[in-house]
């Protein structure tokens, strides 16, 4: 008996978003309630929902935490909706348990530091903004500016030729251009730490996790855990995910 299989186009870009390196690490992080590696059956469920397009919400639902606009029934609206909970504390997040992991590794750093050259375009020039994370003397001997973004790769559906990855990568190079010549000048390295909802990592935000890791597995580390930093880096980016997608649930299925 011949059958017929016919994915949509969504479903084709998020199979192929969830077969890109570190995509899957989140599955393998350890609950440990110590790191805030621990979440809800309801949480979990939803988010393996989201990563296998299983549909989350009734179709035309209006948004119950903007009250803008109508949600779509996979949830990408929720993804990119501004209003709390959880839109912009998803990269906070992240860089709380980059935090976190630089510390244990012993990684002289600070978090929200004022380096006074850092200009938000959308502030103006006077506003100087705050380097999520400062790591002291880590390349060369200058400080690093390190600064996390995330997106969805699920913008580009509409693009011709759709590249895993192309939203981080693009996150990263727009990064780059606003704030990476300030950094020179003032004897700073720039370091873009983009990442897509999937667990994509841009090549910068690999290169420093590598490096993080090394500089653990030489201070406190077993060599069976070598992959550490990038479970929790996964777990974090999946578990604030989560968040915005339950807070979007309907009363009956929470």
């Amino acid at each position: 008996m011949k059958v017929r299989f016919d994915m949509t186009v969504r479903q084709k870009t998020v199979f192929e978003c969830l077969r890109a390196p570190h995509a899957q690490d989140f599955l393998l992080a350890i609950p440990i309630d110590g790191l805030g590696q621990h979440i809800s059956p309801v949480e979990y469920h939803t988010i393996l929902k989201y990563r296998l397009t299983i549909p989350l919400y009734p179709v035309d639902a209006i948004c119950p935490v903007c009250r803008k606009a109508y949600l779509d029934s996979f949830g990408e609206y929720a993804v990119h909706c501004k209003e709390l909970p959880g839109f912009k504390y998803r990269q906070d997040m992240v860089r709380d348990v980059l935090f976190d992991i630089c510390r244990r590794a012993g990684i002289s750093f600070k978090k929200e530091a004022p380096v006074n050259f850092l200009t938000d375009p959308l502030d103006g020039r006077s506003t100087f903004r705050l380097a999520d994370v400062l790591v002291f003397g880590w390349v060369g001997g200058k400080h690093a500016c390190v600064d996390l973004t995330g997106v969805s790769p699920l913008v580009w559906l509409s693009s011709q030729g759709f590249t895993v990855g192309q939203a981080a990568l693009k996150a990263a190079s727009c990064k780059v251009t606003k704030h990476e010549k300030a950094c020179i000048e003032n004897q700073h390295v720039f370091i873009p730490f983009a990442f897509d909802t999937f667990g994509f990592l841009a090549p910068e935000a690999v290169e420093l996790l590598n490096r993080v890791q090394r500089v653990m597995h030489n201070n406190v580390m077993t060599p069976r855990s070598t992959d550490v930093v990038f479970k929790r880096i996964g777990f974090a980016i999946q578990k604030r995910l989560a968040a915005q997608l339950v807070a979007r649930l309907p009363p009956t299925t929470v």
